[in-house]
């Protein structure tokens, strides 16, 4: 029988500080079960369809000794392309979708306003941001003037799932002071941080909820497809094509751009992207390494060459890469002084953020001669203000990192609405 050691404190000013082992059991299949690690804010992608696993990032430990297949992008965007993809302009995974949409709450749920909700609004399907349900709603066969009405969508906190209900034997608890206080409807708090309804009290159980509050909860959905547009996947790498008009002309047939950084952590410089108007896409990744497919765990070892970057993908229409540029100088000089606090304590050869070998080294790599004119000023312009060193290089292949690193700061409550001016709470 496994099992489980947890904390628990009763919120009404009753606390439990006694660590002990309990034994998990599904009330319905009476089985001994592990519960999943469970986040209040975090937008589950519902089991209709698991869209990480269809980009090729799936979060299943592998083998012992066998390595983690991450995948670049330029690998995730075209293995799910077909030639006959897009005849019908129909949503592909990748795509950079346009859709005119309205959100309205339904059964009482009252929303954190994360996310636009009503307007216009793009975003590249399969790469989180906004409701998984409206990348399910996309891929399942829509094409350029499409819509549905008073559709009832997931509203990203999960289906309420049985298998999170679950019941504690009282003689598990014998070290919990005052236990008779715990009645149904209390709130407990797991180690961890992980809150759970009582649901019974019994004589010799307490049966507990482990759901997130508000699974279950929906949103009903207007939403018609204005346009769909292929990935730019031949600007994913700076290509130097010696002024060869044609070339150039493939290049700019998109009016999508791609561009990357580094800033050390990619939580928060990603929030800062996904919050500017005109920006469709992030990807939080590891880009400028040595090797093959690196996981966290091997860029973390140092020497592998890589960064913790974010690839933004950009509507020129709307937002410049000097606008781009501009956030990026907004993150810097909120964070780089923290990283500079780091490295006058750290020791030389200690592998500090400043370090060359570093994965947290701060960076710009430009897709085109355009941004890298661009950039290199920026740089120059900064030189006196001692933010940080700032690498510049052509862009190279970027790898998708882990799922749990993708819109982190989004995915635990912090609002990723375009032109939102909140906090950012994160170093990075």
């Amino acid at each position: 029988m496994k099992l489980l050691s947890f904390s628990f404190f009763f919120v009404s000013s009753i606390e439990f500080t006694q660590s002990f082992e309990i034994p998990l059991t599904n009330t319905a299949s009476k089985t001994t079960i592990l519960p999943r690690s469970i986040n209040r804010n975090v937008y589950r992608v519902s089991d209709s369809i698991k869209m990480t696993t269809e980009v090729g990032t799936s979060d299943k430990i592998p083998p012992a000794g066998k390595k983690r297949p991450l995948r670049s992008i330029n690998a995730m965007i075209q293995d799910r392309k077909s030639p006959t993809s897009n005849l019908n302009d129909k949503a592909s995974l990748g795509d950079i979708v346009t859709v005119e949409i309205e959100l309205t709450p339904e059964n009482g749920f009252v929303p954190e306003n994360l996310f636009d909700s009503a307007g216009e609004i793009s975003f590249v399907v399969g790469w989180g941001n906004y409701l998984p349900g409206l990348h399910e709603l996309l891929l399942d066969d829509m094409s350029i003037g499409d819509k549905v009405a008073n559709l009832s969508i997931d509203a990203g906190f999960g289906r309420h799932s049985s298998e999170m209900v679950i019941e504690v034997p009282k003689s598990n608890l014998k070290k919990v002071q005052k236990i008779e206080k715990i009645v149904p409807n209390s709130t407990l708090n797991l180690q961890g941080g992980i809150q759970v309804t009582v649901l019974d009290v019994t004589k010799d159980t307490i049966i507990v909820d482990a759901n997130h509050p508000l699974a279950g909860s929906s949103y009903s959905c207007n939403l018609k497809v204005l346009d769909v547009n292929p990935y730019p996947v031949e600007k994913l790498v700076y290509k130097d094509i010696c002024g060869d008009e044609q070339s150039l002309s493939s290049l700019s047939s998109s009016p999508y751009e791609v561009a990357t950084f580094a800033m050390g952590c990619f939580w928060g410089v990603e929030l800062a992207f996904m919050r500017t108007p005109g920006v469709v896409g992030t990807r939080a990744g590891y880009t400028q390494g040595i090797i093959e497919n690196p996981s966290y765990e091997e860029i973390k070892e140092g020497h592998s060459g890589y960064r913790e970057a974010v690839m933004v993908i950009y509507d020129s229409r709307v937002v410049s890469y000097g606008d781009i540029l501009a956030v990026y100088n907004q993150r810097l000089a909120v964070t780089a002084p923290e990283y500079f606090k780091l490295d006058i304590f750290a020791e030389d050869d200690d592998g500090n953020e400043s370090s060359p070998d570093s994965q947290y080294q701060h960076g710009i790599y430009f897709h085109n001669d355009k941004q890298r004119k661009l950039a290199c000023a920026f740089i120059k312009s900064i030189k006196d203000i001692r933010y940080c060193e700032i690498e510049l290089k052509p862009a190279t292949v970027f790898y998708s990192a882990e799922e749990k690193h993708q819109q982190y700061l989004y995915k635990g409550g912090q609002a990723a609405r375009k032109g939102c001016r909140e906090t950012i709470r994160c170093y990075g």
